[in-house]
């Protein structure tokens, strides 16, 4: 066997990265997307932005508020962004006109979309919900005029901060008129601010053509599910074809949401109804026929 002259290469240290030229630097990422890679990133002094890059995951990568922010919106050709930025920071504003779906992880609270015009994708996983204004709710979806998916992934909340009761207004203030499916993860129909969420979304979305909600039932008073038809007075869902709701408990608020959809949806074609393990196929349809019995009574 004939011994090898080359030298062993050696691959650069993790912060090695920070040694390469620019150029170099964003043609690596623009091939290696940094996705599961805990790596902590330091950037050349003169770093603005990635020029070429189409899409970005950026997963559990340990970089400043300000630096995670201007780098991003400094990727003007950027189409796809996943973010999953759990740890504490400061305001992060993203600015990303060319910018078409987009996968958030975090504290929502501290996001700014400024500039997205096409973002027509959206899927959330807030981490601690801060709502203490009508405004609070209303500016995360204020900037993302294009919204035509949305899914909002409740399971990891860890946190949610709340003020009094009329912090969730009725509706926003901007309808979300481009809105055609809404998915709700892991929500509870039976918690007042779950709940007041849920159907605020709901009713601010008239041109909806699909609802699923994963339902995670909690008990609630009886006052606030009746307000729920009267709240739906001046709407109806004339797009709406598909409604899903899983994990049904048959609880007054689970029922009242499903009769406002039947009765407020002329071209619904298709619902399913999908109970809980403990609910069996005979107690769901007789939730099923109650909810069609009560829209009865109401036409006669």
């Amino acid at each position: 066997m004939v011994a090898s002259n080359r030298k062993k290469q050696r691959l650069p240290s993790p912060h090695g990265l920070s040694n390469f030229p620019e150029s170099v630097v964003d043609e690596i990422l623009v091939r290696l997307p940094l996705r599961d890679a805990r790596c902590i990133i330091h950037p050349p002094p003169l770093f603005k932005g990635f020029d070429m890059i189409i899409s970005l995951e950026l997963i559990e990568v340990t970089i400043s508020s300000e630096l995670l922010g201007s780098s991003i919106s400094h990727c003007p050709l950027l189409e796809h962004l996943v973010l999953e930025h759990d740890e504490d920071s400061n305001h992060i504003e993203i600015s990303a006109p060319r910018l078409r779906s987009f996968f958030f992880i975090g504290d929502i609270n501290f996001l700014h979309l400024k500039n997205v015009p096409l973002l027509s994708k959206v899927s959330y996983g807030p981490i601690e919900f801060l709502v203490e204004a009508e405004y609070d709710l209303a500016k995360i979806f204020d900037s993302i005029p294009a919204l035509e998916n949305l899914c909002w992934i409740h399971d990891y909340v860890q946190a949610v901060d709340v003020g009094p009761a009329e912090v969730i207004p009725t509706r926003l203030p901007s309808a979300l008129n481009c809105l055609k499916r809404l998915y709700i993860s892991r929500i509870s129909l039976g918690e007042f601010f779950d709940l007041s969420f849920a159907l605020c979304l709901i009713r601010s979305s008239p041109n909806l053509e699909e609802i699923e909600i994963e339902d995670y039932f909690e008990p609630m008073p009886r006052d606030a599910v009746n307000e729920i038809p009267a709240s739906f007075s001046d709407i109806t869902f004339n797009h709406l074809r598909t409604v899903k709701i899983n994990n049904v408990a048959r609880a007054r608020a689970e029922l009242q949401l499903i009769k406002v959809l039947l009765a407020k949806s002329p071209t619904l074609v298709k619902m399913v109804i999908k109970p809980r393990r403990m609910e069996d196929k005979k107690s769901l349809k007789k939730t099923m026929i109650l909810a069609k019995n009560a829209l009865e009574v109401k036409d006669e």
